[in-house]
C-alpha cells in the first residue's frame, strides 16, 4: 500500500520516460508532481494530468528547484542530455547534481537519477557523452543519498523481440549485442 503522505516529484516528466513514470505513479494512486522546464515542455502532459498540476523549474538554475520540492518525499530525475531537435533543451553538466543537492536540502532521502548505460566520455554518440558529463557531476556527490539507474537501451516499446519505433513505423528486429539489452520505457516506468 502507498502511504497518502508521499509525494513523488518527477523532473523531466515531459519526456517519453518521464511520462511512463508519471502514468504508472498515477495508476498506483501516488501523489505526483510533474516538473518541466518551461511551457513548451509541458505540452502533451495534459493527457495524463491536469495542467494546473504541472510545475516548472529549470535544473540549470538551483534557485528554481526548492519551490517544486516543497512537501516532496521522493524525487526521480529523468532529465536527459538531448543535443538535437527543434526546441530541445540542452542541460548543463550541473543539472542532475543541482536536483540531487536541492532534494537533499529539502530533506528528501529518496532521490533517483536515471541515465543510460552508454554514458561514457569516449562514447561515439554525442548524446551519451553529454549524459556522461551530467552523470559525472552526480557521481561525485558521495555524501548525499541518491541512487542512479543506468538503463541499457531505452525503447518506446519492445514487442516479441521487435522494437516499435517512436514515429509509429513498422516494428523492426532487435540486433543481438553483448553491449546492451533493450528495455521498453513502459517497463522502466514500472521499475521506478
Amino acid at each position: 500500500p502507498i502511504r497518502s503522505d508521499t509525494m513523488l516529484v518527477i523532473f523531466g516528466a515531459n519526456g517519453r520516460t518521464g511520462r511512463e513514470i508519471l502514468r504508472h505513479a498515477l495508476a498506483a494512486g501516488m501523489n505526483v508532481r510533474p516538473v518541466v522546464r518551461d511551457d513548451r515542455d509541458g505540452r502533451g502532459l495534459d493527457k495524463l494530468i491536469d495542467v494546473s498540476e504541472i510545475c516548472y523549474a529549470d535544473a540549470d538554475h538551483p534557485a528554481s528547484l526548492l519551490p517544486v520540492l516543497d512537501g516532496a518525499t521522493q524525487v526521480v530525475s529523468c532529465i536527459n542530455a538531448r543535443t538535437a531537435g527543434h526546441g530541445c533543451p540542452i542541460y548543463g553538466e550541473e543539472a542532475g547534481a543541482n536536483i540531487v543537492q536541492a532534494a537533499v536540502e529539502a530533506g528528501i532521502e529518496h532521490v533517483l537519477h536515471l541515465s543510460v548505460v552508454g554514458a561514457y566520455r569516449w562514447s561515439p554518440n554525442p548524446l551519451n557523452r553529454a549524459s556522461f558529463r551530467i552523470d559525472r557531476k552526480v557521481r561525485v556527490l558521495k555524501d548525499l543519498p541518491w541512487t542512479m539507474i543506468r538503463v541499457s537501451c531505452y525503447h518506446d516499446e519492445v514487442i516479441e523481440g521487435h522494437v516499435r519505433p517512436p514515429d509509429g513505423g513498422r516494428p523492426h528486429a532487435i540486433a543481438r549485442s553483448s553491449r546492451y539489452a533493450p528495455i521498453s520505457r513502459r517497463d522502466v516506468g514500472r521499475i521506478v
